[in-house]
């Protein structure tokens, strides 16, 4: 033990500068290693943070897309019913928009605009709501409601909330009760669960329980046991009557473990349900096993780099009677401790990261207390890193004989070159690799974010207002905020599109043909304000918000599919006739194809509470905001209201694509900094030993120019090799990848080129700068030294 507290400390002394590298670069990797590793287990672990978690499941039909996931709440109904292995069930309103809610504090109303749902009271036995205060089984009263503890401290500060008031400036789904009081509150749940943290109010009791055709909610069912699931399915399909639901002879039921849902990509916006990609996860799973990989090299490579000239010390000691064992196994340890002081260094890293948020991109929490599972693993792979890493240079630093090494000389075997050269070409295989992923992730996001979706989404600010101010006081909106000279209209509408995957789904006959569109119910003014053509009928018009039946203008893709024309008429839940159809208008993300898009007007009893505001061409924007934040204080100087403009609501729709390009992006560049620390140790290792051959060239007449080409010569063409290797990959996971957006960027070839370039100017730098000194020094010295 002596002997290896000895020679590490003489390590430290000796060679300052190498171990600096060494740690640091090993610290870097690991904090990486160990923050993917976080978002990886984060994505893995997505909705178990429920105790009930395995006894939970998700009602669906067999049909496929929204309606076989989206139901009728007498359906739901009959399911909680239907089986006594079912201990709870729940639906769930997913589409209720943020409401306006105030209370009282110290006689002054204050507004907040939170989300809610109405659910079943059985929510919180479903999923075992984390209750710290009030009654789990309170929504059994209908006036009472379940915050988060979020909102709550947010809402009454410190003090108690339950039994405080709660009043709705609107209604909650279609209930008449304004008035409500806070009967629990919950711990927050963490991100990764389909549950959010909002409001929960319970369902009027009454309301739609007895209608087979309205499909709205989501149903979770708490089983008994897991073993019940199948029980349950096929007892409900053999007794129930499914011409009910009229969704088809074949429709049955089926029941979906909760834990599963996450990477069934059925909502990659996140509105309805969270959805994740599997493959995603596993390449950010991947790429960590590449850092730690590429650290790992390095750490040979820089052990290795290190023999020259520390060489005569270890046979030093093998002349004075120590085994090669007991060396070797000291040098084991001495890299294995260096590896753990890496590690501990990369978690207060972690800690930084964590406490600063330097990392939005990064979904997880990434408190060391909040991970101890992960810690403690790559603990251990920090351990098993150092021990593999320094396997090659204990063995090879003993492997000389005493004898010649305490001449002064000592060779350097083909297969030790061969090795260090497989290992340096791994390293820039990883490299290219990230350079081209991370290269396309963004070519995707700028394709996504720059794509024309036929709508003029510049100059445009969104407002949502509340139900009640769209009720008593839009006509005074619009005539206040066009009192400021660079705003040219206001519109209406009960979406805010461009913000999501989908929209109210509604199904109709044209021309005796059914079909399924997104219906959005806009103003009469809403195509002009939008900057949407219309190219075959008439926009709207004034008197068509009046008429009793709605009023149809299409997109291109409906009118495609169903071979339409204007003047056509719909027969729907409302019958309608169809007025003009414009071009192609896109108003989901680019990850699917094509939608149906009905734009319906005409006397439509609910409030379009979403305003787009266009401003003219030139307008001040901090004016136009100021104005229109002078106009809503007029109208209700409590009502929380957020301006946005389409950079913002793109930035929310593409949250996930922006995460992995940020996050491939930073890690791509991190692992090209570690190659390159690793190719600096392999040119040290050489530039040491070749300096006799250096010294004999100059002697011959060599310039500086020519040693340097020498030099870069073998990495100039391992990185050629290495891109040969590593091109091909690429492009089959990039192609991979871009199959699952609808919409694409073209495989460009110039990409991989640029990957070439990239690793062959940091490399040939690298290296040039690193052999700049053994290429001018004196051969004189170089030849008297060897």
């Amino acid at each position: 033990m002596k002997t290896i507290l000895r020679n590490f400390l003489s390590v430290l002394r000796r060679f300052k500068m190498a171990t600096l590298l060494n740690v640091a670069g090993l610290a870097v990797a690991f904090a990486a290693f160990i923050v993917i590793l976080i978002q990886v287990n984060y994505e893995r672990s997505f909705d178990r943070c429920h105790p009930t978690a395995d006894r939970v499941y998700r009602l669906e039909l067999t049909q496929t897309g929204t309606f076989g996931l989206i139901l009728p709440r007498a359906f739901v109904e009959s399911v909680i019913q239907s089986s006594p292995h079912i201990e709870a069930g729940s639906l769930i309103y997913p589409y209720n928009p943020a409401v306006y809610f105030s209370v009282v504090k110290n006689g002054q109303k204050i507004g907040y605009r939170e989300l809610v749902q109405t659910c079943h009271p059985d929510i919180a036995k479903v999923f075992d709501f984390p209750i710290i205060e009030g009654d789990r089984d309170c929504l059994n009263d209908p006036e009472k409601v379940i915050l988060p503890e979020s909102v709550a401290r947010k809402m009454f500060g410190d003090q108690p909330a339950v039994g405080k008031a709660l009043h709705a400036e609107e209604s909650v789904q279609s209930k008449d009760n304004r008035e409500y009081t806070v009967g629990a509150v919950y711990k927050d749940f963490p991100g990764n669960t389909q549950m959010r943290n909002l409001i929960y109010t319970a369902i009027g009791e009454t309301y739609q329980r007895d209608n087979f055709g309205a499909s709205n909610y989501v149903c979770y069912l708490l089983l008994d046991n897991p073993e019940s699931a199948q029980t349950v399915v096929d007892n409900f399909n053999a007794n129930f009557d499914f011409s009910k639901i009229d969704k088809g002879e074949d429709t049955r039921i089926k029941l979906t473990p909760l834990t599963s849902i996450y990477y069934m990509n059925e909502s990659q916006d996140g509105t309805i349900f969270r959805s994740g990609n599997k493959e995603v996860t596993m390449l950010l799973f991947f790429i960590a096993l590449l850092i730690i990989i590429v650290a790992a090299i390095n750490f040979t490579n820089f052990s290795t780099s290190l023999t020259p000239m520390r060489i005569k010390s270890i046979n030093t000691q093998k002349v004075l009677g120590s085994p090669d064992a007991v060396l070797r196994r000291a040098l084991l340890v001495e890299a294995a401790i260096i590896s753990m002081v890496a590690w501990l260094l990369s978690l207060f890293v972690v800690w930084i990261l964590g406490r600063t948020e330097a990392l939005p991109f990064v979904d997880a929490n990434l408190a060391i207390v909040s991970n101890l599972p992960v810690i403690l693993l790559t603990g251990v792979v920090a351990l098993v890193t150092g021990i593999v890493a320094g396997l090659y240079p204990s063995w090879y630093v003993t492997s000389f004989p005493p004898a010649l090494v305490l001449k002064g000389s000592f060779g350097l075997s083909p297969s030790g070159r061969k090795l260090r050269t497989v290992l340096i070409g791994i390293q820039f295989v990883v490299s290219i690799l990230l350079i081209i992923g991370a290269s396309f992730v963004r070519l995707q996001n700028n394709y996504m974010r720059g794509y024309s979706l036929g709508f003029d989404k510049d100059q445009v600010a969104i407002v949502r207002l509340s139900g009640e101010i769209y009720n008593k006081s839009h006509e005074t909106y619009v005539n206040r905020l066009k009192e400021y000279s660079g705003i040219e209209d206001v519109a209406f509408a009960m979406e805010k599109v461009g913000s999501k995957d989908g929209y109210s789904t509604n199904g109709g006959y044209i021309k005796e043909k059914e079909f399924q569109f997104f219906m959005i119910a806009v103003s009469q003014n809403f195509l002009r304000v939008m900057g949407i053509p219309v190219e075959e009928g008439r926009d709207f018009s004034p008197a068509d918000k009046l008429s009793e039946d709605f009023v149809y203008i299409f997109n291109h893709a409906a009118k495609m599919e169903m071979n339409m024309e204007a003047g056509d008429q719909v027969t729907s839940w409302k019958t309608g006739r169809i007025v003009g159809l414009t071009g192609d208008v896109k108003f989901t993300s680019l990850r699917s194809g094509e939608n149906n898009i009905a734009f319906v007007t005409g006397n439509i009893p609910f409030p379009m509470t979403v305003s787009y505001i266009r401003l003219k061409a030139g307008t001040d924007i901090r004016g136009a905001v100021s104005h229109i934040r002078n106009t809503m204080a007029d109208i209700d100087p409590s009502y929380p209201y957020d301006i946005e403009f389409y950079d913002e609501i793109f930035n929310q729709l593409y949250h996930k694509e922006e995460n992995l390009r940020s996050l491939i992006t930073v890690f791509s560049i991190l692992a090209i900094i570690i190659s390159l620390v690793g190719v600096f140790g392999l040119v040290v290792f050489e530039t040491q030993y070749r300096r006799k051959e250096i010294g004999v060239r100059k002697v011959h007449g060599a310039t500086n120019m020519e040693i340097l080409e020498m030099l870069n010569r073998s990495y100039v063409y391992i990185v050629l090799i290495c891109f040969a290797l590593a091109a091909p990959v690429g492009y089959y996971g990039i192609k991979k990848w871009l199959e699952s957006f609808a919409y694409k960027t073209p495989m460009y070839w110039w990409v991989y080129l640029l990957a070439l370039l990239i690793v062959l100017v940091i490399t040939i730098g690298t290296v040039t700068f690193q052999s700049w000194r053994a290429s001018n020094a004196n051969p004189v010295d170089s030849l008297k030294s060897e």
